[in-house]
């Protein structure tokens, strides 16, 4: 009788445990604690870089889509109720527990909230990286100086840090970036 007890305590615990862990994944994301501090350096961060895209550029325009971008980008996190890591949520998604969040809807949805903004001296682009691969395949808004192109652009990724934004220009990041033409989109 001992040893049966003993054998289903430990059984009892493993369960517990498992079901911990599983639910701690497969959960929404916790809401960290976003500092507006740490937002705005954020922004500024950002808008620096999209300033540094073109002499033409409007400060004003690159305070308004830095702005946007990161804020959206975590707005998105929310309504999609991610689940970290990225890869884990697409996971999340493609078994039917979370309905959006892989990278081409984050790519549209900040798409929309940008191109809303009636850019004049910065243009969005979709980007895509491993075009038509199943497992690599990545979308992305990228922006420009209006009269610049694709390559010299900064790609803006909500996807990869899961709501809190990535940048990076166009040419230094890990991705083989090209453009997507716009009847595509």
């Amino acid at each position: 009788m001992d040893r049966w007890l003993h054998t289903w305590a430990w059984k009892a615990v493993w369960a517990v445990c498992a079901a911990a862990w599983l639910s701690g994944c497969a959960g929404p994301r916790a809401a960290a604690p976003l500092e507006a501090a740490r937002i705005e350096s954020k922004i500024a961060s950002l808008q620096g870089r999209l300033k540094g895209l073109g002499t033409a550029t409007d400060p004003d325009e690159a305070r308004r889509v830095a702005h946007a971008a990161v804020t959206d980008s975590y707005r998105l996190a929310d309504d999609y109720r991610v689940a970290t890591p990225a890869r884990w949520h697409n996971l999340l998604i493609q078994m039917g527990f979370r309905e959006r969040g892989l990278c081409f809807h984050w790519t549209e949805d900040l798409m929309k909230r940008l191109q809303a903004l009636s850019l004049r001296t910065y243009r969005l682009h979709w980007g895509v990286a491993h075009k038509g691969s199943d497992l690599y395949e990545h979308n992305s808004v990228v922006i420009t100086a209006w009269n610049q192109p694709f390559e010299s652009g900064l790609v803006l990724d909500p996807w990869r840090n899961s709501g809190d934004l990535y940048w990076a220009a166009v040419r230094e990041d890990d991705y083989p970036w090209v453009p997507l033409p716009p009847d595509q989109w």
